[in-house]
Formats: C-alpha cells, structure tokens, sequence
C-alpha cells in the first residue's frame, strides 16, 4: 500500500511539475543550470563538474538526476569570454524522461571594482515517456483478472517522444568588501515559451525566473561562513532553498585553498509547506571540490517516504589560472 501511495504521490508530481525544472539542493555546485552567466565565472582556464541526485530510493529511484559539463575561459583582444555545456537526464515520476544538451557562453567584465557577467545557453530539450512501462484501463485482461501492457491501450494522438529549442539567459555581479564578497544573480529560463506536450496540443512553457544571492565573509583566515540562497518561481508555482556552510582552511597557495566544510540548508517556498532540511559536507583539495548532500523529508510526504528524501554527490575539477592577474615592471631604486 505504501509503493502505491507513492506512485500516485510521483504521478502527481509529474503533472504538477510540468513548470518546473531540474535542481539541485547543492545548486551553487551546478553552475551552468543556476545561471548562464556563471559560465567561465571562476579564477581558472577550465573546469568540469558533474551532479548526481537520487530521490525516494524505495520506489526504484522514482527520481534519478545526473549532470555533467565543463566551460572554458579564453581572452581574445584582451576580454574575457567563456563558453561552455552542460547535459543534463532525468528520469522522474518511474518513466518520465528528459535530456537537455545546453552549450552556454559569457562575457565577463570588471567595472569599478565591480566583476559583472551576462550569459546566454541555447539548446536543445529531448522528453520522452514509454507506455509498454504502464498499464492503461483497456489493458485489462478479463480471462486472468490482469493487466497486461502488451494488449492496445486505445491511446489516440499521443506522442511518446517530443524535442524542442529551449533558451535561457542570466546576469551576475559581485565585488569584496573588506571581509565580506557578496555575488547576486538572476536568470531567466524558457525565454521563448517552447511549446511542450505528449498530446500535440498548444501548451507553452511559462518564463521561470530564479535568483540567487552567495555570501562569503571571511571570518579569520582558517574559517569562511559561506551563505546560499535561491528562490525561483513560474506562475504559481515556487522553490526556495538557503543555507549556511562553514568551510576550514586547512592550507593554501597561490592557486588552491584546502579546506573541508559542513552546513545545513532549507527548502521551502511561498505559500506553502516547508520541504526538506539539507544536510551538506565537502572537501576542496587542489584541482578539486567534493559535495555531499542529504535531503530529509519535513513535509506531509515524510509520513509515506520516512522521513527519507534525496541523496546528492557533485564533482569538480578546476584547472589553474596561467593568465596574469598582477603586472609589475621591476625597477632599481638609487
């Protein structure tokens, strides 16, 4: 009974979500889907990151995200522009699946101390689901009292595969402030409304807006309290998480600080019941940075998962900067 109030619960979520997009609790490690603008926006000449969530593993990972993608800074005429991809597969709600393959591009500039950063990311979205994995009312086998789904379903004008161009855009700025550098940012995503539906019909993606705040402030030179907040919304529907890591520097050097971190995060939204409590933990080693994420359930739902939510893992891996960021011309002193 408990996998069935579930399924119903997935399914539910599959039609209530249609307005939504993929996230992750651990958004500040997925750069490229929180805002294109974050594309090359880090002190580097490349770097590759990957994301990987698994929701409600009791039910056979009803929900199952994977991301993976890398960008790239290069300076032509003395200007700092990226690009980059991310791809992006989900499989939600037992069937439901989608494929994003996203390039996304930046240009970056500093302008009274401040660092500014406007991106854009085309590309393409794949949303798939196969009906032989269901069984529909007319599937009913009266002679064994089953359903079977390789009998006719009698579903007319239904597509069990759709493709359409999708366009996103973002901004970002940040600037220190003695100990404390903030960064904001905001994005919009569905800028061209994509027609989206198995049934061919007129329905159109609403313009989901999001926005982000990260807040570093250096409280002594062994621990940064690390600040995450960010809400987006389309039409009625709402996504807000925030939270606070703690990160201690173990060492440091012109190009990498090794530290580990821990914190607790929060999601919730406007105007209805909190979500989830997020427990987080990592490690930056060199080249490196290594998070963990656990989701525990808050909301009615927690009575039918356990209390259980969603476990995440991402990667990246960041390559040095060889730009020069100092000039100096030396000179003798008489």
């Amino acid at each position: 009974m408990k996998k069935l109030v579930l399924y119903f619960i997935c399914f539910l979520f599959v039609q209530n979500l249609s307005s939504q997009d993929i996230h992750f609790s651990q958004f500040y490690f997925s750069p490229l889907s929180l805002n294109p603008a974050n594309t090359g926006n880090y002190k580097g000449d490349y770097r590759f990151f990957g994301n990987y969530r698994s929701q409600w593993r009791d039910i056979s990972k009803a929900y199952n995200t994977f991301s993976a993608g890398g960008d790239f800074n290069i300076y032509p005429s003395n200007q700092n522009v990226s690009g980059g991809l991310i791809f992006i597969n989900d499989k939600s709600g037992g069937n439901l699946k989608i494929t994003k393959i996203m390039p996304s591009a930046a240009i970056h500039k500093k302008i009274a101390g401040y660092n500014l950063h406007i991106g854009i990311q085309p590309g393409v979205v794949i949303k798939s689901i196969d009906f032989y994995a269901h069984s529909f009312p007319n599937q009913l086998n009266w002679n064994t009292g089953m359903f079977d789904n390789s009998l006719p379903n009698i579903e007319t004008g239904v597509s069990q595969r759709f493709t359409y161009f999708d366009l996103n855009t973002g901004f970002a700025a940040s600037k220190r402030f003695g100990k404390i550098e903030p960064e904001i940012g905001y994005s919009l995503f569905h800028l061209n409304k994509p027609k989206e539906s198995f049934l061919g019909n007129a329905n159109k993606l609403k313009v989901r807006q999001a926005y982000n705040i990260n807040l570093n402030y250096y409280l002594n030179p062994t621990i940064i309290l690390k600040g995450y907040t960010m809400y987006g919304y389309t039409t009625k529907v709402s996504d807000w998480v925030t939270g606070l890591n703690v990160e201690y520097v173990l060492s440091k050097n012109v190009f990498f600080t090794n530290s580990v971190f821990a914190g607790f995060m929060w999601r919730d939204g406007f105007k209805r019941n909190p979500d989830a409590g997020i427990v987080t933990a990592g490690i930056n080693y060199s080249h490196y940075t290594i998070g963990f994420s656990y989701d525990i359930t808050f909301s009615q739902l927690k009575t039918a998962v356990e209390s259980k939510g969603a476990f995440e893992l991402a990667l990246i891996y960041k390559a040095k900067n060889t730009r020069l960021s100092k000039k100096a011309v030396p000179c003798e002193r008489y």
